[in-house]
């Protein structure tokens, strides 16, 4: 249909449908709501939950316990939102406990927030096809908590099968960079012994414990 608009003609689409905005939750949603979360952090969290998944690990309500839910209530609705946002960037394919995990997420945007640095909502992880490929090589096994990723400790038998090292075993690294894991780290720090554990924390700061055959 053609109208005059403003002495031109335009075309008037009679027809058009309106788009639909309409948002699906599940089940869950009402109890998120019941335990205290505003409506958008509700949204937010059974989204997360209605895909299944975070980056590299599948993540479910029974994932989440009491305690991370009421620490979560304790935020506002901004800062709330950033956490699980960082939280569904993070790489969760070597986390066991993913409620510590979420806590140990808000713990640092707290300690963040109070030094008045700028909170980081996501951050580049490793590789995980190298970390695959490093791990199917080595028989080691990784565990991924917040602030620390632990490689080994203990190794594999067919690596060492001896007593734990003792003192003069343990080298400490500093100033690691951010963006080096342990596809990058073991293979240097393996050509001076077998690796006991490697541990990575945030802070720009590596723990290796080698054990020297």
């Amino acid at each position: 249909m053609a109208a005059k608009v403003n002495g031109s003609s335009a075309l008037v689409k009679e027809d058009e449908e309106p788009m639909d905005i309409t948002v699906t939750h599940t089940e869950l949603y009402q109890t998120l709501i019941d335990a205290g979360l505003p409506q958008k952090v509700a949204e937010s969290l059974d989204k997360i939950f209605q895909t299944g998944k975070c980056k590299g690990g599948l993540v479910a309500y029974t994932d989440l316990d009491e305690r991370a839910i009421d620490a979560l209530r304790e935020f506002n609705e901004e800062g709330a939102l950033s956490v699980l946002l960082q939280f569904k960037e993070s790489d969760l394919s070597h986390v066991q406990n993913k409620s510590a995990f979420l806590c140990g997420v808000m713990k640092t945007y707290r300690q963040r927030e109070k030094q008045g640095s700028k909170v980081q909502e996501s951050t580049k992880g490793p590789d995980e096809t190298k970390i695959k490929a490093l791990l199917e090589r080595t028989g080691y096994t990784l565990d991924v908590t917040t602030g620390q990723r632990k490689y080994g400790g203990p190794p594999p038998d067919e690596v060492y099968s001896r007593a734990q090292p003792g003192i003069g075993t343990e080298v400490f690294v500093g100033k690691i960079p951010r963006d080096l894991y342990e596809d990058e780290l073991v293979p240097l720090f393996e050509k001076a012994g077998p690796i006991w554990d490697l541990l990575i924390t945030p802070l720009y700061f590596s723990h290796i414990l080698l054990s020297y055959s």
